[in-house]
């Protein structure tokens, strides 16, 4: 079975996606299957791509590149690659992450307009509250819909993948009777079993100094973005930092919106135990995963989230976790291996004051329950084999249509 996945990007900058993209490729070519991603590409940005994605070119997956796709090539007023139609044509299905781009619009439509069994992974772009945010942003999508003649395309894809069903009840239908599936991201098994090598620890050490001298460490490490909610868990860690003089709070995030970041530079300014806090854009990618390890509490305090890669590399380096219920993992509390609040300051102050009020001994065994579900739930080998399975299903479906027209 020859598989397609296309994104729009692969460079490290375009945050968990791609390493969805690349996790996934590498258990399904692992699976026997053959793997293209289909990327498109911003001049200057291939050294990066592949040096990022290595082992995924390392086991196999063929990487093919297409031009950025506009608003004038969706309208048709402007050729679009060629590249993708040909990738097309040659798979025997195509996952498309994510829809909102003219570029993932144009793969789906064209999937959909030769018959090839196509799935759409959600990434959270269909949550609810992100897309009622802001009256314009509502609009703007409605007319997308309308405009591009997209409701159609969700309609008869042979699956739309949400990462649980607790996402799927917090999003948006654009049209009725959509295939809904449910299937988590992944991590590889191996990631958190590993020791962390010297030098990443002295490489910590010269960006955050103040790291060697906190005796408890929370980690921020995503997107710094209004909608990971920053600014909350800032509030909150400035509220709580006086009574927990030990424990200091690392953010390391991917800048995404300039003006949000000066308003979050501007609350850890009023931290009242400055050298508690430090936020930097250096540690990101693959090659900054160490961090994890390094850390004691993962906090992800979110508005929106699809299944966000971060909290899922947490609970594979066994990190109790601070979540809030719109990062859709409910198992983080049920299961033992952390708290679930509610995306407002005084909820996640409370349950930061939990999580520090545990002994060491009883956020190891919170460690040891997220390890636990992670291997039960989330590795790329258990995703990759519901994948495939999905995939099947959608060309036994195919070939039953084309049969039945015979």
């Amino acid at each position: 079975m020859r598989i397609l996945l296309v994104i729009d990007g692969m460079h490290p900058r375009d945050g968990g996606p791609p390493a969805v993209i690349a996790g996934s490729a590498i258990a399904l070519k692992t699976r026997g299957l053959d793997v293209t991603v289909l990327t498109t590409l911003i001049p200057g940005d291939e050294a990066d791509v592949e040096r990022t994605w290595a082992p995924m070119i390392k086991a196999g997956v063929k990487l093919r590149y297409c031009a950025p796709v506009g608003l004038k090539h969706l309208v048709g007023l402007r050729a679009v690659d060629r590249t993708i139609a040909d990738a097309i044509q040659a798979a025997d299905v195509v996952h498309v992450h994510g829809f909102w781009t003219p570029a993932l619009i144009t793969a789906a439509r064209m999937a959909r307009r030769t018959g090839t069994p196509y799935f759409i992974s959600t990434h959270g772009l269909l949550d609810r509250r992100a897309m009622t945010s802001s009256k314009a942003k509502w609009v703007k999508k409605q007319l997308a819909l309308a405009i591009f003649g997209f409701r159609p395309v969700f309609r008869d894809a042979n699956g739309i993948i949400f990462g649980s069903e607790t996402e799927d009840n917090e999003s948006w239908d654009p049209v009725r009777g959509m295939r809904k599936i449910y299937i988590p991201n992944g991590v590889e098994a191996s990631v958190g079993q590993t020791p962390t090598p010297p030098a990443s620890r002295e490489r910590l050490s010269v960006i955050a100094p103040q790291f060697d001298g906190w005796r408890r460490s929370l980690l921020f490490y995503s997107r710094i973005h209004p909608e990971k909610g920053l600014d909350m868990l800032v509030k909150a860690f400035n509220a709580v930092a006086c009574d927990f003089p030990d424990v200091g709070l690392l953010i390391a995030g991917i800048m995404k919106d300039e003006h949000y970041g000066a308003m979050v530079a501007r609350l850890i300014e009023e931290c009242p135990m400055p050298d508690q806090i430090v936020i930097t854009t250096s540690l990101t990618g693959p090659e900054s995963h160490f961090v994890y390890s390094l850390c004691d509490i993962f906090v992800l305090p979110s508005h929106a989230e699809g299944f966000s890669v971060a909290l899922t590399e947490a609970l594979a380096h066994g990190k109790p976790s601070l979540i809030t219920r719109y990062c859709h993992l409910p198992l983080v509390e049920s299961e033992g291996a952390g708290f679930v609040v509610n995306p407002d300051p005084a909820d996640i102050e409370t349950g930061l004051r939990k999580l520090l009020s545990r002994t060491d001994d009883e956020l190891r065994t919170m460690g040891e329950n997220a390890r636990s579900l992670f291997e039960r739930h989330f590795t790329w080998d258990r995703v990759a084999e519901q994948l495939e399975e999905a995939y099947a299903s959608g060309t036994r479906k195919r070939d039953v249509e084309m049969h039945g027209r015979q």
